[in-house]
């Protein structure tokens, strides 16, 4: 392998993160490319497309983060690249429900290709993905990513079924999204820290807090396709709302409104999402009930309680580069901030 040190523009690095941190996650891209030459044509180039696009490679930070200095790299790298190709699959599935066209500012597989190869691409990175997790000597690392894989895909299933159910609770809510994005993360950081060898206690405590933060990252990223722009983020936006999928907001929402104008909302929301005047009389109830507020403050809130899970990690090293990794988020939630008005509900 001759690995290229070269990061890409949209990785983490666009986080404050250390040297050695830095390396590994330019390291894993040429694994990662290294690995998908194994697979057949032409699933190989579909999965290359989507594979190295870009992307945050937080779940490969993770694995790498919660055992660094005491895994080898080799296994770091191998972990990483099972859990991202297991991540990568269920975006490739995800853009495909939602309709998205955009992908980290780029056309997604379903929009260039089709939804039949796509689908299909998607299976085959899931298999090749539990193919790589038997090379590991035990069962431990099968077990993990299979039933975070299991638990992420009851998690689609349960807001597949909730969609257009707009008196959704904000509980139901929270368990769909726990299951859907939390189970991958508590995998990343569970896996990371069994390679280092730590006791059950250690990776039950660094699970449970991938768990938390996977929950608020997925919080961010409903936010972000209600308050963000297109310009800023770079990907599709609204296609939460235009798909039916209920999400913090609109929950926050139909809470904050009157019985009157809940009952009046969950009949009309379905029928009448692209009526201007309707998208217009919607943007004014977010303004009046500031719904944006309300979540922006449910967002710090639960990032509040992953930051004192990670304070009472007893391994002090990486319980300060856990802590960290948290902070950088009040720069993503910022971005947030600065937009105010709710995006899918001017019609362009």
């Amino acid at each position: 392998m001759n690995p290229s040190y070269q990061s890409l523009s949209n990785s983490t690095s666009s986080f404050d993160l250390e040297p050695g941190t830095q390396t590994f996650l330019s390291f894993f891209e040429s694994y990662l490319s290294d690995l998908l030459d194994n697979l057949e044509q032409p699933v190989r180039d579909l999965a290359k497309h989507v594979c190295l696009s870009g992307g945050k490679r937080i779940r490969p930070f993770l694995v790498y983060t919660c055992g660094v200095g005491k895994a080898s790299t080799e296994d770091l790298l191998k972990a990483s690249a099972v859990i991202e190709l297991i991540h990568v699959a269920t975006l490739v599935h995800d853009d495909i429900l939602d309709s998205a066209d955009l992908r980290r500012g780029s056309v997604t597989l379903h929009s260039k290709f089709g939804e039949y190869p796509s689908i299909l691409l998607g299976d085959a990175l899931f298999s090749f993905a539990l193919e790589l997790a038997t090379d590991f000597p035990c069962t431990k690392i099968c077990k993990i990513v299979s039933t975070a894989t299991r638990k992420t895909c009851a998690g689609e299933i349960q807001q597949t079924f909730s969609k257009n159910d707009f008196l959704l609770s904000s509980e139901d809510y929270f368990s769909i999204i726990q299951d859907k994005t939390g189970e991958l993360f508590n995998a990343s950081c569970s896996i990371g820290s069994f390679l280092s060898g730590a006791d059950e206690t250690l990776i039950d405590i660094v699970g449970d807090f991938g768990t938390s933060l996977g929950l608020n990252y997925q919080i961010y990223d409903d936010l972000v396709d209600t308050f963000g722009n297109h310009d800023t983020f770079g990907k599709t936006l609204g296609s939460d709302f235009e798909s039916g999928k209920i999400t913090l907001p609109l929950i926050i929402l139909m809470e904050s409104v009157t019985s009157k104008e809940r009952k009046l909302l969950n009949t009309t929301l379905g029928i009448n999402k692209r009526d201007f005047e309707f998208r217009n009389y919607l943007a004014e109830l977010f303004k009046l009930h500031n719904i944006q507020e309300s979540c922006i403050s449910e967002l710090q809130n639960r990032f509040n309680q992953s930051k004192l899970i990670a304070s009472n990690i007893p391994d002090n090293a990486l319980s300060l580069r856990l802590l960290n990794f948290i902070e950088s988020f009040d720069f993503k939630i910022g971005k947030l901030i600065s937009k105010s008005d709710p995006n899918f509900l001017a019609l362009t």
